[in-house]
């Protein structure tokens, strides 16, 4: 596509594609808040209640194996629309479930039509760019938008308890899902130039991944953005078992500091926007992952001699998604560069494999949860020195200059 073509077609679809990629993240922060009532209203565990999240986001990525290579085969729009009514469904079902185990499930099937528009977004911005530096512009808005939609959810999910609680929530979701799939079915046109139908073929699916896994800079990407990323979820799901102003922090209070938390991402997503111009990709991601360790590696050491406070603590977390969120549009252009033709496919396995982190890390900690910040906050350095040594160890020789 020509630059010309490329920017006649921009201001038209990217709305549609931030809306697109928020959802799935959208549908969990609305819920988020109202963790602790689902588990009062089932007489269920925390843990159990967390698998609202978890199975959610073992649903969004393992789908994206499959919603990738269907939209190589078949086009972007028909998955688009098939999986926005697939969340449809699973919407219902969890508003009407009447017990943990349903709403556990419906929030399985919104997963699954979720990470149609998770997954797709990123591979129409491939399909449209014109180059690598104009796929990490594009990017940023996506992940503005999921980042906005991540500071809004909790808040409005807090707003909704009084009015339907977590049911109130689920619908809210589907609302938007429903603005998103009217959208699409009217505007929405196909982008994608040539398809892959032989990708379908369970043999060659499993060669492409394969293939993607091993491809050292691809899985530098990977490896990075899935840690990184999996740090900041972590958080979100955990933040409403932590006492996090020494047991005066009600629900409101949890509302408010996850949507401060997550204004970091945002802040973070448009310093990267307006870097994307001047800096390399992998530079971008690189430098960005790095500099989130230094704040939590303060954080921890304020826990340990008893200065940590509460709002100390949320401004260092703040530092800390602010930086993750820096380097997310880079290791998010990264993958679909690194995958020239199969940008479908390569997204798909870096949405699954940041899912996949995320939901174990969500288990891990709700496990090890004591009330206090520090197995969260272990969890965060681990994954994210992980980030930096996976990102030198296999992307090779990083250049000083874009």
């Amino acid at each position: 596509m020509t630059a010309t073509g490329e920017r006649a077609v921009t201001p038209r679809i990217l709305p549609l594609l931030m809306l697109l990629f928020a959802v799935g993240d959208l549908s969990t922060s609305l819920l988020v808040p109202s963790l602790p009532g689902i588990a009062r209203e089932f007489g269920t565990p925390d843990v159990t209640a967390q698998l609202a999240i978890s199975g959610f986001a073992m649903a969004f990525g393992l789908c994206q194996l499959l919603m990738g290579p269907l939209s190589d085969a078949f086009g972007r729009r028909p998955v688009l629309i098939g999986g926005l009514v697939l969340f449809g469904a699973g919407s219902v079902l969890a508003a009407l479930a009447p017990g943990i185990e349903t709403l556990i499930a419906g929030r399985v099937v919104q997963g699954a039509g979720a990470s149609a528009g998770y997954v797709l977004a990123r591979a129409v911005v491939r399909d449209i760019a014109t180059d690598d530096r104009q796929t990490a512009r594009m990017m940023a808005p996506l992940f503005i938008a999921n980042g906005s939609m991540m500071i809004c959810g909790p808040l409005i999910g807090e707003a909704l308890m009084p009015h339907g609680g977590w049911r109130a929530a689920i619908l809210a979701g589907l609302l938007v899902a429903g603005i998103a799939c009217v959208w699409v079915v009217s505007s929405f046109r196909e982008t994608l130039q040539e398809r892959m139908t032989t990708g379908l073929n369970p043999i060659r699916m499993a060669r492409t991944y394969t293939g993607l896994f091993v491809h050292g800079r691809y899985f530098a990407y990977l490896i990075t953005h899935c840690c990184a990323y999996g740090a900041t979820y972590t958080f979100v799901a955990n933040a409403p078992f932590i006492d996090l102003a020494n047991g005066q922090a009600g629900p409101l209070g949890v509302g408010i500091s996850v949507g401060v938390v997550m204004a970091g991402f945002l802040t973070g997503l448009m310093i990267a926007r307006r870097l994307a111009a001047s800096i390399g990709v992998p530079q971008g991601a690189h430098y960005f992952v790095i500099a989130s360790i230094v704040p939590l590696l303060v954080q921890i050491a304020l826990y340990q001699t008893g200065l940590l406070h509460q709002y100390a603590y949320l401004a260092l977390e703040f530092l800390i998604v602010a930086l993750v969120g820096g380097m997310a549009p880079f290791t998010a252009a990264g993958v679909v560069i690194e995958a020239p033709g199969r940008a479908g496919s390569g997204a798909a396995l870096l949405g699954a494999s940041q899912m996949l982190t995320a939901a174990g890390v969500i288990v891990v900690v709700g496990f090890l949860n004591d009330g206090t910040m520090l197995p969260l906050a272990l969890m965060q350095a681990a994954l994210l020195v992980a980030a930096v040594a996976g990102f030198r160890l296999t992307y090779g020789p990083i250049p000083k200059t874009a």
